[in-house]
């Protein structure tokens, strides 16, 4: 009888389990921050999904949470399968939003990460040589396998050497992580990330926590919250301790919060208008209406603080952030919250609505609110010179805009960052102050 044949399939199966037992038991270290937490799971499709998070090696789920007189029947959890993975947009926790006991648990979480004890920093240590040296730990696996066969014919069989050597290098992958010298020094540091959303890619910026193979773990992040309220006449609906109200031919939008609101559209009859005012904090903007419109869409943007969880397939550390001013929120915070975004593949309704403002403007030169509109959209399209004509076309007759020009002067700081970055003058995630009464001039690169 062979006994290298028993010793090995022992050997096999005894690294079989093992293996078996790592993946069963490891989680992803970002997502495991968020299990036990109410979230709110984004995915690239446009679907969401939000309740408290259960996760598990092979995926999460999301308890949604109990309702009063639900139906019977209806769906309690909905559930993300790991090879699902690649359809997350974002995972959003809601940092104001949490009970004392998530409020503390968070807290313990972050104290954890940034303030580790000798085991946590050892044991990090140890995972990250691990991680960088797992082909050259596969290598020496495969050494000491081919020196014990070649020494002891009779206690591993030649056929197992080769199936040894992969469990092993699988279980040195299970039980490992990816190490990244490059964000390992930004962990605990203010960074800018840059995210694709949709056909955009956009930035946020917040507290570099974690990251992992797949994902990167952000917390504090300033993230717009998007609603619509839809108004009778004479009628006023506040929410996000926003007001709005009709008042005859009249919209007024009033923010009695302490964080400005972005009034992006207002939807009559079917018809969206653009309108991209900023409401800052105690302030109200007003709109003129037909005096006949029925009831109306508004489409608001508020700030919300959010921890992030962003797959690293959509989304990478760009840039440090300088930290805020201690005493008040830097202005240039918001132009990340309200950014336009950058567009990465040209849309056939961007190219439209372009065509149509151009022509709008050829009729009436005057109308700032298209010479914005038109400043905006190509400020997306990163055509910075055209840009900066109708922006600053816009800011020069900025009375007649509703917010007053803050909006256009947000889009100036952005187009002078954006210019600063392609010229090759260093940044750090602030935009460039634009004086009031003296907006910045495009680079003439």
């Amino acid at each position: 009888m062979d006994l290298s044949l028993f010793v090995t399939i022992g050997l096999i199966f005894l690294v079989t389990s093992a293996v078996g037992y790592a993946r069963s038991r490891i989680s992803d270290r970002c997502l495991r921050s968020f299990h036990r937490f109410n979230v709110t799971l984004l995915r690239t499709d446009g679907k969401r999904a939000w309740g408290r998070m259960a996760l598990s090696a092979g995926g999460i789920e999301l308890a949604f949470p109990m309702r009063e007189h639900a139906a019977p029947g209806v769906k309690t959890t909905y559930l993300l399968y790991a090879g699902e993975y690649p359809l997350i947009q974002a995972i959003l926790r809601y940092a104001d939003r949490l009970t004392d006991d998530e409020r503390r648990a968070r807290d313990a979480d972050i104290a954890r990460s940034f303030r580790p004890g000798p085991l946590r920093r050892f044991a990090r240590t140890v995972r990250n040589f691990i991680g960088s040296a797992t082909d050259s730990l596969r290598d020496v696996l495969a050494l000491v396998l081919g020196r014990v066969q070649k020494l002891q014919d009779r206690f591993v069989a030649a056929e197992g050497t080769d199936t040894l050597t992969k469990l092993g290098g699988t279980m040195l992958a299970e039980v490992s992580s990816i190490h990244d010298p490059l964000l390992e020094r930004h962990v605990g540091h203010r960074v800018v990330v840059e995210a694709v959303e949709g056909n955009e890619i956009h930035e946020h910026v917040g507290i570099f926590k974690e990251y992992s193979a797949a994902f990167l773990h952000v917390l504090d992040v300033q993230y717009p919250h998007a609603w619509t309220l839809e108004v009778g006449p004479d009628e006023g609906l506040e929410e996000e301790r926003v007001l709005v109200a009709r008042e005859g031919a009249t919209l007024k939008v009033a923010n009695h919060g302490s964080r400005p609101v972005l009034l992006v559209a207002v939807d009559v009859g079917g018809t969206e208008r653009s309108i991209d005012a900023l409401v800052e904090a105690g302030g109200t903007v007003s709109l003129p209406l037909d005096a006949d419109a029925g009831k109306i869409g508004v489409r608001l943007q508020t700030v919300r603080d959010v921890d992030m969880i962003l797959p690293r397939s959509r989304a990478a550390v760009r840039h440090r952030a300088s930290e805020p001013a201690p005493s008040e929120e830097p202005e240039s915070t918001w132009d990340f919250v309200f950014d336009l975004g950058t567009l990465i593949m040209r849309r056939g309704a961007d190219d439209a609505d372009e065509a149509r403002l151009r022509e709008s403007l050829e009729r009436a030169p005057d109308d700032v609110a298209a010479a914005a509109r038109l400043g905006g959209l190509l400020l997306k399209k990163q055509d910075y010179a055209g840009a900066g004509r109708w922006l600053r076309a816009a800011y020069n007759g900025r009375e007649t805009l509703p917010d007053g020009g803050r909006r256009v002067r947000m889009q100036l700081r952005e187009l002078a960052r954006r210019q600063a970055a392609v010229g090759g003058r260093p940044t750090t995630g602030a935009a460039r102050p634009v004086s009031a009464d003296r907006p910045a001039a495009p680079s003439r690169n």
